[in-house]
């Protein structure tokens, strides 16, 4: 299959680069210096000369902070970016890989949000963005997969889009990074997502679906979980709160999600969390990045 990737230099861009690179040919799109998203024309003679049979868009501003202080580029990189992709993709009848986002779902609640929950009312602006992003996938494409994301984590995405690598790098140099203690949410590894990519892909079973490694943790306890599994002073890590840190954007202290598809659908369990972290630090280790 050629399957064309936004976001390519991503952490989750380049961890289905990775894996899904030794069974298909792979079209990833350039960076944002070579190849405006936001620009139609562009966008569209690009995928259009790739002629792709499988779109994966994982291209977005994805800081709650930024989209919160400029709302025109929240709308211009996560809405109206996912509009021309989503057009070019409708025009090549490719199939579509659309990366949403937890934040699609209005506040808090105790139980996890599941694929059956009606999305609505996002808090934040990158929240809001992101709902009209997947009202677009549905709308216009039948053969799409919405995947509605956590807080991602994983091996890559280089030392200014990986948390794991910046804390570390932070810890190295004496540095404290202060993170919430009562955000709490789920968790998923950007490679266990990738591998059900992979599966997803060879099926029609088109529709929304929910990524989570099994657990719940918050935003301090999964940089601290990840300090004391390479060998580094958790106490890096100071722990404040929501309130405290005086964000732009509204957080939610609670807001998880869980699968009722992903197994009966694919036979895809995720693994817990401290086995997701666990195989993270090991593919670090072997890359040479810790």
């Amino acid at each position: 299959m050629k399957i064309a990737i936004t976001g390519a230099q991503g952490l989750l861009g380049e961890e289905l680069i990775r894996t899904l690179g030794a069974q298909h040919t792979l079209f990833p799109l350039p960076p944002h210096q070579e190849l405006d998203l936001a620009d139609f024309s562009a966008t569209r003679n690009w995928l259009l000369a790739a002629k792709p049979d499988a779109i994966i868009h994982t291209a977005a501003q994805r800081d709650p902070d930024t989209c919160e202080r400029d709302p025109n580029l929240a709308w211009n990189n996560n809405t109206l970016v996912t509009f021309n992709v989503v057009n070019a993709a409708r025009e090549l009848d490719a199939i579509f890989v659309h990366a949403s986002s937890d934040s699609v779902f209005p506040d808090d609640r105790a139980e996890p949000y599941h694929e059956f929950d009606e999305p609505g009312n996002p808090v934040s602006v990158y929240g809001r963005s992101k709902l009209m992003s997947e009202k677009m996938v549905r709308q216009y494409l039948p053969k799409h997969f919405n995947l509605r994301l956590p807080l991602l984590i994983g091996r890559t995405g280089g030392i200014t889009r990986n948390n794991l690598q910046k804390v570390r790098q932070a810890s190295l140099s004496c540095q404290k990074t202060t993170a919430a203690g009562d955000a709490i949410s789920t968790v998923c590894s950007v490679r266990d997502v990738a591998r059900s990519v992979a599966i997803m892909l060879q099926t029609p079973f088109y529709g929304t679906y929910h990524f989570a490694n099994q657990g719940e943790i918050s935003r301090a306890g999964i940089l601290k979980a990840f300090l004391q599994a390479i060998g580094l002073d958790p106490d890096w890590v100071a722990v404040s709160t929501i309130e405290e840190m005086k964000k732009p954007a509204k957080r939610c202290q609670h807001v998880c999600l869980t699968s009722r598809l992903l197994q009966p659908v694919f036979g895809i369990t995720l693994p817990r969390l401290a086995d997701a972290l666990a195989e993270i630090v090991s593919d670090m280790r072997v890359d040479g990045t810790i």
